[in-house]
């Protein structure tokens, strides 16, 4: 434990903090140290402190070297365009905007694994094995921005590029058993679209396969789990291979054979499912305690979670960058500390031989070790606390075990014997629509989630932990206090949160923010009595839809009223869907330039969710309480991003003026019909690109604020030239990029800003 804690602490460090040319220097430090403690004899931590101190030099310099050989040789090609042969190492990933090929490079750069991306293109029929050639153009994996991105590398992709080319096949792999695990996983993926219908079949999939892609296109499934705090059931992990061991010794009983039998399912098992990080962790943790007994020794869960993340980071020691492995480990450090005391504690108590206490008791237990460590990492990754996550576990959890066996026996019969499997699947699905109620009702009960986009919600995550830790030091130190004391001071704080909110919008908060979504756009402007979202659509992990739910519930906001897209390019648009769900939406505004696919499918997405939707041909007006907000097409012809509306939002002593992509074109057209208004904030056109904020518009805008939604892209923006003309005419400039969020409390005179 002490080597793989000392290796994995060094790993980390070197992830995020440390630079990459001083880790030699900082593992010949640590070196040294540990040679220091050697003839320390009367130490009594001697050796655990030269376990760690070595054990950590080895990780700094195992990082820095796997670094150097196998990830920078890639990261030099990046910018370049390059001819490259692959082997296509799984089955494509289709998009409406791309399609993904996992490859493994043959010639042409290091011979390392990574993603593909093929644009408009059409991409011929592919299966693992096939071996394609390309143009390509290779793109960094290890920056978004000025960010370090951690996603690519944890993954163990290298390489990651567009083709410039068609692609050109020029070897099929046939029938290799090489490929076999991703053969049947594909062939489990189409039994499940098969045997259960619409999103029966994309939860199943997720399920059974780890193919989440479709899940989270599904706004209103992967809402409701996220509310619900329970995604972590189709996120292949122990819970998957605790049923898959538990159903093998259903069938053929426990014993050495069956132990024999599991290792090569759990194998096959681990690279049919992707060989996450989470499964693999949980593989080596059940074959270590399989093992046990067949060399006559105890099974112990910390030293099988060491030797599992040890493992990992010895393929990979980038991979403790990766949100699985941190929420893995996270899960099962708690499940190691509290579950056992809470099994000894079940066995003293009286109801002990009740089989539906033992099964509550157990499942609220298992839920609460799992979330004690991991709450903190997913409270950042995702920006929420489920907390109701326990109810529907203890609700859900049972069923879907049922579920996910009977899912892979149906998948069986289905090979053999179709017919039989059809009306079978029928009763399953049954037990998958309890788990969709359970979902749904749970996620949508008040005060469901606490959203860390409330500095408030932050500071009660904070005081969640602090108070317990001075609890037991106070406990140490003798002086006894009952636990309930800091139990209803949570309680007291987290119902503080919760009003405080509610209080201050009914009081008269008032804001304008324009949200952080990367290379996209969304602005919401809101105060007691109304709420305007101005686009919503972006590239950041999270939806669009999700950053600005997250943000308008933590402000204790239930209701949009008018949500206006400027244009219906991708980027202002994809999240708009998932916001719909989240959040009831009464009016949605279009421009009646764009194609009518777009229009139709945003459309038809508003009809679901039950709002109004307006196609805007004119300059009009709206009163919304004390907001005006007047929507003008400064040209009704023309590019879909000078021809779409541009926003004048309005509240007593203060204007923001919302441009959406409109350029210079539509500037001018603004210029000659007398509409730019003096503005507060502007928030700039285009994400800041060459051709939008001329000198002449800003001049008459005379904002004293201008914002840029922007993220990494492709595309050069913001210019430099146009950073220049903002800095001449604007007393601030901030980007959402580096600012983050930029929100405009305008309860005084002069709007105050924070990220």
């Amino acid at each position: 434990m002490w080597i793989a804690g000392g290796f994995a602490a060094a790993a980390f460090l070197a992830e995020y903090l440390l630079p990459v040319r001083g880790l030699p220097y900082l593992a010949a430090a640590l070196a040294l140290c540990g040679a220091v403690c050697v003839p320390l004899k009367r130490m009594k931590a001697r050796p655990k402190a030269m376990l760690l101190l070595f054990s950590a030099a080895a990780g700094l310099l195992y990082w820095w070297g796997w670094f150097e050989l196998r990830v920078a040789p890639c990261e030099a090609l990046a910018g370049q365009n390059v001819t490259l042969t692959v082997r296509v190492t799984d089955y494509p990933l289709e998009t409406e905007r791309y399609t993904r090929l996992s490859v493994t490079v043959l010639d042409g750069a290091p011979r390392e694994r990574g993603y593909l991306y093929v644009y408009d293109d059409e991409v011929p029929a592919l299966a693992p094995g096939d071996v394609i050639s390309a143009e390509v153009r290779l793109l960094s994996v290890m920056t978004r921005g000025e960010e370090r991105s951690h996603t690519l590398t944890a993954a163990g992709r290298y390489l990651r590029g567009y083709a410039r080319s068609e692609l050109a096949v020029v070897g099929r792999s046939g029938a290799a058993w090489r490929w076999l695990p991703q053969r049947v996983s594909r062939w489990v993926s189409e039994s499940c679209e098969t045997l259960f219908p619409g999103r029966s079949g994309v939860f199943m999939k997720a399920l059974l396969t780890g193919d989440k892609h479709d899940l989270y296109e599904d706004p209103e499934l992967y809402g409701d789990m996220r509310a619900s705090g329970v995604l972590h059931a189709v996120a292949v992990s122990g819970m998957h291979v605790f049923l898959l061991i538990g159903a093998l010794q259903f069938v053929f009983g426990k014993g050495r054979v069956t132990t024999l039998l599991c290792y090569p399912v759990l194998l096959f098992f681990v690279f049919m499912s992707g060989a996450g990080a989470s499964v693999v962790r949980a593989a080596v943790m059940q074959a270590i305690y399989m093992s046990a007994p067949l060399v006559k020794r105890e099974s112990d869960s910390p030293s099988a979670l060491a030797a599992a993340l040890l493992l990992l980071l010895l393929c990979n020691p980038l991979s403790v960058g990766g949100i699985a492995l941190q929420l893995s480990f996270a899960c099962m450090a708690g499940y190691a500390v509290f579950m056992p005391r809470f099994k000894a504690r079940v066995h003293r108590s009286k109801h002990h031989d009740s089989p539906v206490f033992r099964t509550s008791y157990l499942n609220l237990a298992a839920t609460f070790s799992a979330t004690a460590f991991s709450l903190p990492v997913a409270a950042f990754y995702f920006g929420a606390v489920p907390l109701l996550a326990w109810l529907a576990n203890l609700i859900a959890l049972p069923v879907l075990g049922l579920v996910f066996a009977g899912g892979y026996a149906l998948c069986a019969l289905y090979a053999l014997l179709p017919a039989l499997a059809a009306p079978l699947a029928w009763v399953l699905d049954w037990g998958v629509k309890w788990c969709f109620l359970v979902f749904r009702c749970v996620g949508r009960l008040p005060f469901a989630c606490l959203y860390t986009a409330d500095p408030k919600a932050v500071v009660w995550l904070v005081l969640l932990y602090a108070l317990p830790a001075a609890w037991f030091l106070l406990r140490k130190r003798g002086i006894r206090m009952s636990p309930a004391i800091p139990a209803e001071l949570l309680l007291m704080a987290l119902c503080a949160v919760f009003l405080w909110n509610e209080a201050a919008l009914r009081l008269g908060r008032r804001d304008f923010a324009v949200l952080d979504v990367g290379q996209g756009a969304c602005s919401v402007l809101f105060d007691r009595d109304v709420c305007a979202v101005i686009d919503c659509g972006g590239s950041d992990l999270r939806s669009a839809g999700d950053i600005a739910a997250d943000y308008l519930r933590a402000a204790g906001v239930d209701r949009v009223d008018v949500l206006v897209l400027t244009h219906l390019d991708d980027d202002h648009v994809n999240g708009v869907p998932t916001l719909l769900y989240r959040l009831p939406v009464g009016l949605v505004i279009l421009p009646d330039t764009a194609s009518e696919a777009d229009r139709m499918a945003i459309e038809a997405a508003a009809i679901q969710a039950g709002a109004e939707t307006l196609t805007l041909a004119d300059d009009t007006a709206a009163v919304l309480g004390d907001l005006t907000l007047t929507l003008r097409r400064p040209l009704p012809e023309g590019s879909d991003n000078d021809s779409g509306i541009v926003v004048e939002a309005s509240y007593p002593g203060f204007t923001a003026l919302v441009m959406g992509d409109a350029g210079e074109k539509a500037e001018l057209a603004l210029l000659r019909q007398g509409s730019v208004p003096d503005a507060d904030v502007l928030v700039v056109g285009h994400h800041g690109s060459a051709s939008s904020s001329g000198a002449l518009f800003l001049r008459a805008a005379q904002a004293e604020t201008a914002v840029v939604s922007v993220g990494t892209n492709s595309y050069g923006q913001p210019a430099s030239d146009t950073l220049d003309r903002l800095a001449r005419y604007c007393e601030t400039t901030l980007r959402t990029d580096e600012n983050g969020s930029v929100v405009f409390h305008l309860g005084t005179e002069v709007p105050s800003w924070r990220e």
